[in-house]
């Protein structure tokens, strides 16, 4: 009896210990990620961003812990993309755009001139065209969570002002690694040359090419005023990013936790654009203080209309159905 009650004894230790290890394994247990993006340091978003990955790890008492690499560390945009269907990153910030290489109708973000005004674009991201672009990535092994607003795009360069689409005629300008945005430059018979961002600076110091676009964010924070004379507020592309998860890693995270983190990129959005609305003047006295010269008189009609063959050329890829959600959001 003696015998057997030592042996009782003992098991019931195992089974508390082994019972308080696996309390304390649930407790604590919880989900790292990575997650990678193409946006500058000391912009609005990459800060903001870094602000939002803090927030979740508290929102959620530690079970889902963020680290954010900006500024391309990871590779470029098509190469996250890749790396987070595969589940070799976990998720990124990336510019709807540039997933255009895992779902062509992605590229409908980069179409010229495809909204009234700034209010038109960020209710159709927040309403049924964003939600009809985060759909399209379920089956690709992607998640959206939401937006981040990169804003309007601008042209910089150092041969002259750009005011009619003719201005831009013979110019090599550097666009993004998007088919589309390569096919807008060409309808107003520029030379498009396509560069990832981390060699743009390097080109235009070298004169590889003479012009580039993006949002003024990006053209302050890449000091980008060293190397180019003149900023035309051209607004040719509106680009959000999209927030993505892959799907395997976004289902290890608790509904409860996954609920918190999309009412947090919702905030982020929504903070991202005041900074954004606030800041615009100031960049734009930021980089006329530093030398360039600004012009705002650009014939943004003349444009639109030089580079609506581009709508008819990429219409189908895009089809009826995505085609009238974007129509009926426009404003036009």
């Amino acid at each position: 009896m003696k015998k057997v009650s030592i042996i009782i004894t003992i098991c019931l230790c195992i089974t508390l210990v082994l019972t308080g290890c696996g309390g304390k394994k649930g407790e604590n247990s919880g989900v790292e990620l990575k997650l990678g993006h193409a946006m500058s340091e000391g912009t609005n978003a990459t800060k903001l961003i870094h602000e939002f990955t803090q927030k979740v790890e508290e929102a959620t008492d530690g079970r889902v812990v963020i680290k954010d690499y900006p500024n391309s560390q990871l590779g470029s945009e098509t190469d996250m993309v890749e790396q987070i269907q595969m589940g070799t990153l976990d998720a990124g910030a990336i510019m709807c755009g540039s997933m255009q290489s895992i779902e062509p109708k992605m590229a409908i973000e980069d179409l010229p001139y495809m909204w009234k005004d700034i209010k038109h674009a960020r209710d159709a991201y927040n309403g049924e065209f964003g939600n009809y672009l985060g759909d399209l990535l379920k089956d690709k092994g992607l998640t959206k969570v939401g937006y981040i607003e990169w804003g309007f795009r601008q042209i910089t360069n150092n041969d002259k002002p750009i005011v009619e689409p003719e201005d831009l005629k013979g110019m090599k300008i550097r666009v993004a690694q998007n088919k589309l945005r390569v096919d807008a430059f060409e309808t107003v018979e520029a030379l498009p040359t396509m560069l990832a961002f981390s060699e743009l600076y390097g080109a235009l110091q070298q004169g590889v090419v003479t012009a580039q676009e993006n949002p003024l964010s990006n053209i302050v924070a890449a000091n980008f005023n060293e190397v180019q004379k003149y900023l035309s507020l051209t607004s040719h592309f509106y680009n959000q990013a999209m927030i993505i998860f892959n799907n395997d890693k976004w289902n290890q995270i608790s509904k409860e936790d996954q609920e918190k983190i999309i009412e947090l990129a919702k905030d982020l959005s929504k903070e991202i654009q005041k900074a954004n609305d606030k800041d615009e003047e100031m960049y734009i006295n930021q980089l006329k203080e530093k030398g360039m010269q600004v012009n705002d008189n650009v014939d943004k009609k003349a444009f639109r209309k030089a580079m609506q063959p581009v709508y008819d050329k990429w219409h189908d890829v895009f089809g009826d159905e995505l085609m009238k959600i974007y129509e009926k959001a426009s404003g036009y």
